[in-house]
């Protein structure tokens, strides 16, 4: 899809895409509503002359005949005057209404009106004025004010013709208004749609892109395609994910190198506190002893961190399970608790193990995992003297293993950021060895890699947390 240069004018195209049609629909109604107005205004106009040029004519009529009468009688001048008057004033009339368009239909009436006035002028100018007003004329008279009436009556119907005309008119564009409206609205609904897509699109590829290198995804190139200045944008995001991939490999490089580095003379460290251990070098007394002790403890912990590092650097814990098969519970935790069994019994630790026969389909090495961390932990928090218990429960879709100890417990400022890479809560007041911090997002993100969840309960006495493992009825040996 081609984009303009940039998003201001993205965003003026698709406003003025969608007013467009809208302004187009106003104007147009504007002026059919104008028109309306006008015809309506002109027709009003024109009924209102006719209207009043056929009262002219009836009451022009009246004058006449009155004074034609009169002067046949009286033989006054004067009166005669009258007459010609109201008979000039009657053409004017006739005149007025043959030039009004709203009176064309009556033009023949008109002429014929005209004709017939006309001759009864004549007649009444020419006679001699000792003539008495005879029944012709007053039937001329009859035959005009006859017409006058109709022209009066046929005007009525124009006005009531034009009126309906006029309505039917405005119910039309009314309609016309009304589809219009119907079709432009969705049509404007849909180009704000299409635009907002658009908009929408390399906002949201750049929201995929930022979670993407949240993830710690940078293999996969970001190209955002969009409006110019939103490109950019992407390939400076772009850039940002190469800068990344970069530093995370040199990361994972020193990290791999360290920690050969460190394994090498830690080996040697162990080797030779085993031969001072076993009296190779000659018989050692009880102080020597507690040293060789703890010097081979301490380098098992050394061991054990580095061990961490290797598995996060690694990066192992991934949704692929290679050795998934059917395991009893038991024999994983005991192994793992013969494993501690030097610092179990320095600490005088009671381990309470209530797991029974519980198995189930999973990867072993991940769940050990899991086990081990939560497990030395446990041991590491817990004083002399105290207290371990391990125990399984089932229900119909998941085995939930719980690991509880009589520890200092984790207070409520730590448990935000239990399970974040590097960070370090409260150590144990006799701990020889700072912790890496990396032993329970190991156990996390394990855990989430076999689609289990580890979190931490609620305890009134040191820490306890609790795996959920998913199963199905096959899963567990009954």
């Amino acid at each position: 899809m081609t984009y303009p240069k940039s998003f201001l004018k993205l965003l003026l195209i698709g406003f003025s895409l969608v007013l467009i049609p809208l302004l187009l629909a106003f104007v147009y109604a504007n002026i059919s509503f104008g028109n309306l107005t006008k015809q309506s205004l002109l027709n009003n106009k024109q009924a209102l002359e006719t209207t009043r040029t056929h009262r002219i004519l009836q009451e022009e009529l009246v004058v006449m005949e009155r004074s034609a009468r009169q002067y046949f009688v009286l033989h006054d001048q004067s009166l005669l005057t009258n007459y010609t008057n109201a008979h000039q004033r009657l053409q004017n009339a006739v005149y007025l209404l043959q030039k009004q368009t709203f009176s064309h239909t009556q033009l023949p009436k008109l002429a014929q009106f005209s004709k017939l006035a006309h001759a009864l002028n004549n007649t009444i100018l020419q006679t001699n004025a000792k003539v008495t007003f005879d029944q012709s004329m007053g039937h001329v008279f009859a035959q005009l004010s006859n017409h006058v009436h109709n022209m009066t009556r046929t005007n009525n119907v124009l006005i009531d013709f034009q009126a309906n005309l006029l309505e039917k008119k405005v119910a039309q564009t009314q309609a016309l208004l009304f589809w219009q409206a119907l079709i432009l609205t969705p049509f404007a609904l849909l180009i704000a749609g299409l635009i907002t897509w658009m908009i929408a699109r390399p906002i949201r590829r750049m929201d995929m892109a930022i979670n993407q290198l949240g993830r710690g995804d940078y293999e996969h190139a970001i190209d955002i395609n969009g409006p110019d200045d939103l490109k950019k944008l992407g390939a400076r995001l772009d850039w940002l994910r190469s800068e990344l991939k970069g530093l995370h490999t040199k990361k994972q490089r020193f990290l791999q190198q360290a920690s050969h580095e460190l394994k090498t003379p830690l080996t040697a460290i162990r080797e030779a506190s085993e031969l001072l251990n076993d009296g190779t070098a000659g018989k050692l007394n009880t102080q020597q002893t507690e040293i060789t002790r703890i010097l081979k403890e301490s380098s098992l912990r050394l061991q054990k961190m580095i061990e961490n590092l290797l598995k996060y650097n690694e990066n192992t814990f991934n949704a692929t399970q290679a050795n998934v098969h059917f395991q009893m519970l038991k024999p994983i935790i005991n192994s793992i608790t013969e494993a501690y069994a030097l610092s179990i019994t320095q600490k005088n630790i009671s381990i309470n193990q209530l797991v029974g026969d519980v198995g189930l389909v999973v990867d072993a090495e991940k769940l050990s995992l899991i086990l081990d961390n939560l497990i030395s932990n446990s041991i590491k928090f817990t004083p002399n003297n105290g207290f371990i218990t391990l125990r399984a429960t089932r229900t119909s879709d998941c085995v939930n293993i719980h690991v509880e100890d009589s520890g200092i417990g984790i207070s409520k400022a730590n448990q935000p950021h239990l399970f974040d890479a590097f960070y370090r809560g409260d150590e144990p007041e006799n701990s020889l060895i700072k912790g890496s911090g990396l032993g329970l997002f190991i156990a996390k993100e394990a855990a989430l890699s076999i689609h289990a969840d580890i979190q931490l309960l609620p305890s009134t006495t040191g820490a306890h947390f609790m795996i959920s493992v998913p199963i199905h009825s096959k899963n567990i040996a009954e």
